[in-house]
């Protein structure tokens, strides 16, 4: 862990980043509900959007099929239907008088609804144009025209001669054909009438509504060509009966359409995004003033803290800091009435408890636990020396004279890292080394009955200080209690694995197997060890504690083997690297 990180080491900054931390929850939920009501608005408008185009698209279908049912009815009308087949059967009088009567009908459609501007009948048996308003002489290219009027199934309405028109033939003929009705009922559509309702829906300036079919086209707008153009690229960029933004001669709208069956038409409307975000604008405002309050807030806590937190915590340091560089004449004091007053009091009074005792318990001491480590070591020593006298009396008696030269330049290199140096620790390449030739040396005391597995130690670690002879006893331990019984295959492995700032060094094997009630009080004697006997495990325990903290040390489980696993655990610090 580096603790020289300037934002570990300085309280003011963690303050102050603490502080701004804590108000940032309430940027967040601030911007949050700035833009849940930005939402919720678009999503209000689009809605309203949508259900006022579907349902003046409803409300216009539904009152279009009436006009066209009563169309329908009129083509089988008693005096019209005399009109056009049986004239000759009437004379002048009863012919006026069904014109009379049907003139009344088509009148009352017209006066039905405000989209119809006359009802026309064209009969040719009487060479009459009869109408709601007005009788005329029959036109045989107008009645020829409506005859030959194309079928079309995606509108109702036909535009013809610049006017709207709804049309019914009886009976109904196709335009290829050379026979002609016996008369043609058509109603005239207002387009300024539809143009004067769809004005109705414009709510804003800048909004506009395209009533759009392959007949005829309708804007509310003075400029058709943008109406036209926008309600173009709305088909391409927006899915239908949906609300969405789009970029128009780089301005944004809001924008849907809606198509209709009944008409062929589709009906497009925008409004400009920046008319329907107009009433966020003072939140927008109230949330800068939000920002600019809050970071005044942040300066003045930074002056604050840095003034009664800061300054007489930087003190308190650099007092520590003398203390640490061996000067125990450093006396401070504080102002204020506060806590750290009281620390500063007891700063004094420890200094001076430090200089009484510094002779006689902190030299004491650190004599002490060098003795210590001495006796744990010397304890160690004399162990593999009677294992190898019986290696090498065993090799001499068989006659094993090959080996003899190899595993004797091996003794002597194991007893030359045990003699040589008075120093308590040793590189840990060199402990691990030392391991290894122990284990070479047993390898070949137990080469047809046992195997060795010899990890490699990580090059970062190795120059590692550490207690000497804390491996190779538990290498000896797990070939003495673990495999010396074992007839064949038995394994030894030795590896090594760092996790951040521990390193482990771990010796397993697959020799008796333990019960679990065994690998608990062997850990919970290294726990708590007996302060009169401190050989074997307990003393490797011991030492690694000594030299790295409490929380290294040796620790013991059951191997993935079968066998026991013993774990080295050393905490490795800043300094340690």
């Amino acid at each position: 862990m580096n603790l020289n990180h300037p934002w570990k080491k300085n309280v003011l900054k963690r303050l102050i980043l603490s502080f701004i931390c804590i108000l940032l929850p309430l940027y967040l939920l601030s911007m949050i509900i700035y833009n849940w009501g930005v939402r919720t608005l678009k999503d209000e408008i689009s809605k309203s959007m949508i259900s006022q185009v579907s349902q003046y698209y409803s409300g216009l279908e539904e009152e279009f099929k009436r006009i066209q049912t009563l169309q329908y009815d009129v083509l089988s009308d008693d005096n019209l239907n005399a009109l056009g087949s049986i004239p000759e059967s009437m004379n002048d009088i009863e012919k006026m008088q069904s014109i009379l009567r049907l003139q009344q009908r088509l009148n009352a459609i017209r006066n039905s609804s405000s989209y119809i501007v006359d009802v026309y009948a064209h009969i040719p048996a009487i060479q009459k144009n009869v109408s709601a308003l007005s009788i005329s002489s029959f036109d045989p290219q107008e009645f020829s025209e409506f005859k030959n009027i194309p079928l079309s199934l995606d509108s109702k309405l036909i535009n013809m001669n610049g006017k709207t028109y709804l049309s019914a033939s009886y009976p109904f003929v196709t335009p290829e054909s050379k026979k002609w009705p016996l008369f043609i009922v058509v109603i005239e559509i207002s387009k300024d009438k539809l143009k004067e309702n769809l004005k109705k829906m414009v709510n804003s300036p800048g909004e506009g509504l395209v009533f759009k079919s392959s007949q005829f086209e309708i804007t509310t707008s003075h400029d058709t060509h943008f109406d036209l153009a926008a309600a173009s690229q709305m088909l391409s960029d927006v899915d239908p009966n949906t609300a969405q933004t789009v970029t128009i001669t780089d301005k944004q709208y809001l924008a849907m359409y809606s198509y209709s069956q009944f008409f062929g038409a589709v009906l497009s409307k925008y409004v400009p995004v920046q008319a329907v975000f107009q009433p966020l604008e003072k939140y927008r405002s109230w949330f800068v003033l939000l920002l600019l309050v809050s970071f005044a807030i942040i300066v003045v806590y930074s002056l604050y803290v840095y003034k009664y937190i800061h300054k007489p915590l930087y003190k308190l340091v650099k007092a520590f800091r003398k203390v640490e560089h061996g000067d125990f004449n450093e006396q401070i004091d504080h102002d204020f009435n506060d806590e750290f007053q009281y620390i500063y009091t007891r700063f004094n009074a420890m200094l001076e408890n430090l200089k009484s005792l510094i002779d006689q318990v902190y030299k004491q001491q650190l004599l002490t636990h060098k003795a210590e480590l001495k006796q744990l070591q010397s304890q160690i020593n004399p162990h593999f020396l009677y294992n190898s006298f019986f290696i090498l009396n065993t090799m001499t008696r068989l006659g094993d004279y090959d080996n003899l030269e190899r595993f004797t330049n091996q003794l002597g290199e194991y007893f030359q890292f045990i003699t040589r140096g008075d120093s308590d620790e040793v590189l840990l390449g060199r402990e691990v080394n030392h391991a290894k030739v122990y284990s070479e040396i047993q390898a070949m005391r137990f080469a047809k009955r046992n195997r060795i597995e010899f990890g490699d130690l990580p090059e970062s670690v190795g120059h590692i200080m550490v207690p000497r002879l804390i491996l190779q006893p538990i290498i000896e331990n797990a070939f003495k209690y673990g495999l010396e019984k074992k007839s064949a295959n038995g394994i030894l492995r030795v590896h090594f694995a760092r996790d951040g700032s521990e390193l482990l060094l771990i010796v397993e094997d697959n020799g008796e197997e333990l019960m679990d009630e065994q690998i608990r009080a062997l850990n919970e004697s290294l726990s708590r060890p007996d302060e009169t006997e401190t050989t074997g495990l307990l003393n490797i325990h011991q030492r690694i504690r000594l030299k790295f903290g409490q929380n290294s040390g040796l620790y013991m489980e059951r191997s993935e083997l079968g066998g026991l696993k013993a774990t080295i655990r050393i905490v490795i610090s800043d300094g340690g690297m």
